[in-house]
């Protein structure tokens, strides 16, 4: 929870989609600590990138933009 946290917190009045953060867990189904969060808009998710090494709740972000193959 603390991850998911971190995240709201760290985008706090940036529209997330429904359904739109996907937590990663690792090979024995614990939280990894990294996570896909999907915006409603391209210019959110602009916003979202400038969040990039700034602290998120406990945690510190990494944004990057990523898109599906």
């Amino acid at each position: 929870m603390v991850i998911f946290c971190g995240l709201m917190c760290g985008f706090t009045g940036m529209q997330i989609v429904p359904n739109g953060i996907a937590l990663l867990a690792d090979d024995m189904g614990r939280a990894s600590g990294e996570a896909y969060v999907q915006f409603a808009s391209q210019s959110i998710a602009d916003l979202a990138l400038q969040k990039h090494k700034e602290k998120m709740g406990l945690r510190w972000g990494l944004c990057v933009e990523w898109e599906p193959r």
